[in-house]
């Protein structure tokens, strides 16, 4: 099979979308087929990954944007390589460019809802914003309606398609690869405790949210907290650490690449993701399979599985610090309830979340649209 993936990021670019396409294209070229990549961000030396002219968007310079939008060379070796299917990561450039394509050269089409832009409208502001997110959300809807079927990570992730308007809708999680973020937890203790964020630094990930919790548990013994990653809060973060003198406990680590994220995950104790805009939360699935408890907000998308304890996963209101500070107490407290907790972390994202469940999921999606 000979599948196209239209992006607007791709590895390594450090977001969960381009850390997931790099997993699946390798499994699916293991597995002997084919895939291409056509994004704006990338590495132009690996094998079939395609990238046209772009320049760094301003607001987010890990991001890009093309200076023609109209790309005909693109359209050309699209083209040329025959296509047995395409499937579009977002709804923007890359994924109108997927859309054209598909009609131009008759190419069945499916794509995944990876971003709720309509959950980040408030917490991203800039001018004209708020129109920015209603138009952006409308499109997303027009492209999708387009598509032969719409994958997405979640129940929550469903429902929001759903009440959009969209019935062909079918639930996909993610994965997570447990050969490679593995348990550890054996080998922590906790007179030294530290919690750690892996994630973008903005204001819709909730990441002041983890300052004002380290400022009101710097009395706790060995606490520590890691943040990890890049964004356009990052020197906003930086000042409220400084302000509330909080160097000795908050360490910013800025970006990291995966054997750091490894590394970092096997010496934590303990995850948080304050984040109310996430569709799956990948980051978080990662830190399940290293046997990491993680904090979530009270909407996290991984919630309807099966409760709270049952797979790890605690979920606390944290516009409430307070209540957040407690659960943290009582896990550096309780070792046994601790244990317990990431004893189901782990065992949770193996049973769930396999990559080549996953993988496998996907092949039989395409090979039902291309026999249509």
């Amino acid at each position: 099979m000979r599948i196209g993936y239209f992006t607007e990021t791709y590895y390594p670019t450090p977001d969960g979308v381009s850390h997931y396409l790099r997993d699946v294209k390798m499994e699916l070229e293991s597995m002997g087929h084919e895939v291409f990549i056509f994004s704006l961000t990338g590495d132009r030396s690996e094998k079939n990954v395609f990238l046209p002219m772009t320049v760094p968007l301003v607001m987010y310079p890990q991001y890009r944007v093309p200076i023609n939008f109209i790309p005909f060379r693109l359209f050309t070796r699209i083209k040329k390589l025959k296509l047995d299917i395409i499937h579009i990561q977002d709804s923007f450039f890359m994924g109108s460019i997927g859309y054209r394509a598909s009609v131009n050269f008759k190419i069945p089409i499916v794509a995944t809802f990876h971003t709720d832009f309509s959950r980040m409208k408030n917490t991203i502001r800039f001018p004209f914003s708020t129109m920015a997110f209603k138009l952006s959300w409308r499109y997303n809807i027009y492209l999708y309606r387009k598509c032969r079927m719409v994958l997405c990570p979640s129940r929550s992730a469903y429902t929001t398609l759903k009440n959009g308007g969209l019935n062909h809708v079918k639930e996909l999680p993610l994965f997570v690869d447990t050969d490679r973020f593995v348990q550890t937890v054996c080998s922590k203790n906790h007179e030294n405790f530290t919690i750690t964020y892996i994630g973008r630094i903005a204001e819709d990930k909730g990441v002041r949210s983890i300052i004002k919790i380290a400022d009101n548990l710097r009395d706790l013994d060995g606490i520590k907290f890691i943040i990890a990653g890049i964004g356009p809060d990052e020197k906003l973060i930086g000042d409220m650490v400084r302000e509330r003198n909080l160097g000795n406990i908050v360490e910013l680590k800025g970006y990291v690449d995966e054997e750091e994220k490894i590394k970092i995950l096997g010496t934590s104790t303990l995850f948080i993701h304050p984040s109310k805009s996430d569709t799956f939360g990948i980051s978080v699935l990662e830190a399940l399979s290293s046997g990491l408890p993680a904090m979530v907000s009270k909407d996290f998308p991984l919630n309807n599985y099966s409760g709270n304890e049952a797979n790890g996963i605690l979920t606390t209101d944290f516009s409430n610090i307070g209540e957040a500070c407690d659960e943290i107490r009582k896990l550096k407290q309780d070792i046994e309830y601790f244990n317990k907790l990431s004893e189901a972390a782990r065992k949770f994202s193996v049973e769930k979340f396999s990559m080549k469940s996953h993988v496998q999921s996907l092949i039989d999606i395409y090979s039902s649209l291309i026999a249509k």
